[in-house]
């Protein structure tokens, strides 16, 4: 006889007499597992015992308090589809090592397919011709009128009559110079400015007038 849980021989341990059924000459046979060591009962005539049949055997309805509460909870529910669906535990064990396979190979083919698209790079078409310009939109509104510059040229002839450069009520002289070659010039006033010597070579007189802003 084999074990249902693990398959292997299943030996007898202990024979005692039969005290649950009316009739006399039964004993009770306790077989244990070879393999998972797990403990089954059966009820036997002691008059004959003749050889064990090689067939699967069904547990009794009170299996589960009998003393196998070592087994683990796979053998009770391989045990417990075993009297309701006729499965035998072989049956199961391959049945779950096929589910986790499957489960696993589909792993490993989402992520292959998760890499081939994000790796892949598709060929770019050529470009196409440029389409019609379209209508044109509405004018918008005039924006904030621009800021007047606040920097005023002045310049003078610096001669025998006038060599003086003069900047607005309103205005501060920023920097001035004297003829071509931007000779030194003289700045006595916030506002004016003035050549050392009234010779060509200092004419004309260019001062640079800055508006003070309004306090």
């Amino acid at each position: 006889m084999r074990c249902l849980a693990c398959g292997a021989e299943m030996r007898l341990i202990q024979v005692a007499p039969d005290e649950t059924t009316m009739f006399a000459g039964y004993e009770q046979y306790t077989f244990e597992c070879s393999g998972c060591h797990l403990h089954v009962r059966r009820l036997v005539s002691s008059h004959e015992i003749g050889p064990f049949a090689e067939e699967r055997m069904r547990l009794p309805p009170g299996w589960l308090k009998t003393q196998n509460m070592d087994e683990s909870a796979q053998v009770a529910w391989a045990h417990a589809l075993s009297n309701l669906c006729g499965w035998t535990i072989e049956s199961f064990i391959s049945w779950r090592h096929r589910a986790v396979s499957i489960f696993i190979v589909g792993i490993i083919i989402t992520i292959a397919l998760a890499g081939l698209l994000i790796t892949w790079d598709g060929a770019k078409g050529p470009t196409g011709d440029q389409g019609p310009a379209g209508p044109k939109g509405p004018t918008g509104d005039p924006g904030p009128p621009g800021q007047e510059s606040s920097l005023r040229i002045v310049q003078s002839n610096c001669d025998q009559t006038s060599c003086t450069a003069q900047c607005g009520e309103n205005e501060i002289l920023v920097t001035a110079y004297c003829g071509p070659k931007r000779n030194a010039a003289i700045i006595p006033t916030d506002r004016t400015a003035t050549c050392r010597a009234r010779v060509p070579a200092n004419s004309p007189l260019v001062a640079v007038c800055a508006a003070m802003p309004s306090p």
